[in-house]
């Protein structure tokens, strides 16, 4: 019996959408294991699910739908087990009232701007019969410190802003995100060097729009000075980062790439369109000749450099002829 007792308790995250959300889905692991959590072989063996959820495409969502219907039977075979819902999909009040009313065995509804808060919500989902829903309307400050399980040895996501002020017309991402808010780079640059401390090698710098990064902090720094300042870092190997907007690649970002030897020369560049009335519909800020004049001038400065793309097909209002 005494051993029963001690048996940890398990969990398990299914993550869905881009690296931010598996960034986020490292976070939660981490609170987790603070509480005393260990993960989980499998559903079966899970004393709390956490479902991380996505709302950039519609293919995430219905696979998340999906999953919660197939929860429903693990539920009723175990009633204790704590099934929990947040991200961008439940940031949407919405959506977070809407699985709360179509799978009412879901234990804890939680957004994106809260989840410093999952211990404390868990502890009170455990404590009542009713779903726990909670949303954050604004993001507070980044909270800094909060434990991170991270899923490699060798590389590792650094979050360096959150939110985003662009809103494409297409993008839903501002309005559960929220707005752009940097972090400062001495906690940026403490995080890589206890990183490197760790073993880790390879960083890759997170953010909705990188090239923005700065703006909105007092230091006067911008993502080409963080980005020198992280090449200095001893022991560190290689530096990546997504996701940049071609509106805000400077030519000093540009030389900046071409100097520093620790980052890859790999960029990844979404021009969404390549029609000047489908860009100017989406909101992108630029022209499809500032676009490829971009792109020329990046090949000029680093001649071996990899250059992928996103391209949007048959946004409304786009013709075959605009294709």
């Amino acid at each position: 019996m005494d051993d029963q007792k001690k048996k940890p308790l398990r969990y398990l995250t299914f993550t869905f959408g881009c690296q931010m959300n598996e960034h986020d889905s490292e976070v939660i692991a981490g609170i987790l294991e603070d509480m005393g959590y260990r993960p989980a072989a499998g559903e079966k063996e899970a004393d709390v699910l956490l479902v991380n959820t996505c709302c950039v495409r519609e293919t995430a969502e219905n696979k998340v739908y999906g999953l919660l219907g197939r929860l429903r039977r693990l539920k009723q075979a175990k009633p204790s087990l704590i099934i929990g819902v947040g991200g961008c999909m439940t940031q949407q009040k919405a959506v977070a009232e809407k699985i709360k009313s179509r799978f009412p065995y879901v234990d804890l509804i939680f957004g994106t701007h809260n989840y410093h808060q999952l211990a404390d919500l868990l502890r009170k989902t455990q404590a009542s019969r009713e779903t726990i829903l909670e949303l954050m309307d604004q993001a507070s400050p980044a909270v800094e410190g909060l434990p991170i399980r991270r899923s490699s040895g060798i590389g590792a996501w650094v979050v360096i802003a959150h939110g985003c002020n662009n809103f494409c017309t297409y993008c839903i991402v501002p309005y559960v995100r929220g707005k752009e808010c940097s972090r400062h780079p001495e906690e940026i640059l403490s995080e890589i060097r206890n990183l490197v401390a760790k073993g880790y090698r390879e960083v890759t710098l997170l953010g909705q729009n990188v090239n923005s990064y700065g703006r909105d902090l007092p230091q006067k720094i911008d993502f080409a000075g963080l980005l020198m300042e992280v090449n200095k870092i001893d022991d560190l190997c290689r530096i990546r980062f997504v996701t940049s907007h071609p509106r805000d690649f400077t030519p000093c970002l540009i030389e900046t790439i071409s100097l520093c030897s620790k980052i890859c020369e790999h960029i990844h560049l979404p021009v969404q369109a390549g029609n000047n009335h489908v860009l100017q519909s989406m909101n992108r800020g630029y022209r499809r000749e500032y676009y490829l004049d971009l792109v020329e001038k990046i090949r000029q400065a680093i001649p071996s450099v990899a250059i992928t793309t996103d391209i949007m097909v048959g946004f409304p209002g786009e013709t075959g002829e605009d294709f």
